[in-house]
């Protein structure tokens, strides 16, 4: 495994590392780290467009509606296929566009990031407390956590757990992934993982009664 410390930007592969995944799982702030870390060049889709439009996302698809965003999403997409040896945050609606994620994944390795919901509702409030309390935006969060929870279904990906994962541990994890384009461990898996299934009830109907008597 590659020590991160030791890790700079000549080190790694001529592709970016492409971050994915629903609202509040931590795609930006573990993006930025991993960025400072190995002397990465970094980009956000979201600061991008709300720079642009001096904006939130929600605000920008309550104002102007989806299909003005997800043009803003292809336009800033495409300016991001041109960067290498980048770290990328995508948003998971965005990454859904087929557009998208043709001209991404091309020059990227792509790694979904997850966390149990309630780890990512944690996050969103300790991340934005002030606002999470504003009743408006905070079902603006909402709505928009559960489109972006689609990502999770999408059987391409490389999804990665992060909900007992320290930040040192998640770049660590990412960064070997960057370098060798193998992904290593059992919080790593393909497409989404596979569903909970309660066990079969015995039935507790009066025949079943009688055979036990």
């Amino acid at each position: 495994m590659a020590k991160t410390q030791a890790v700079s930007r000549l080190d790694l592969p001529y592709t970016n590392l492409l971050l994915t995944g629903f609202l509040g799982v931590g795609k930006t702030t573990i993006g930025r780290h991993i960025a400072r870390q190995v002397g990465a060049d970094f980009f956000d889709l979201d600061e991008e467009i709300e720079l642009r439009e001096l904006m939130s996302i929600s605000k920008v698809r309550e104002v102007y509606g989806d299909n003005r965003l997800k043009v803003l999403e292809n336009d800033y997409c495409r300016q991001a296929a041109l960067m290498r040896r980048a770290v990328l945050v995508i948003p998971g609606g965005a990454l859904l566009d087929l557009r998208n994620y043709g001209m991404l994944s091309d020059v990227s390795r792509v790694a979904c990031l997850t966390c149990e919901l309630g780890e990512a509702l944690r996050r969103l409030h300790m991340g934005s407390e002030q606002q999470y309390r504003d009743v408006t935006i905070r079902r603006r969060m909402m709505s928009r956590l559960r489109r972006e929870y689609e990502i999770v279904n999408d059987p391409r990906l490389i999804q990665l757990d992060t909900t007992h994962l320290t930040i040192e541990e998640e770049t660590r994890l990412l960064v070997d992934y960057w370098i060798s384009g193998e992904p290593e461990g059992p919080l790593f898996h393909q497409g989404p993982p596979p569903r909970i299934r309660p066990p079969a009830r015995s039935p507790m109907g009066l025949s079943s009664k009688r055979e036990q008597g």
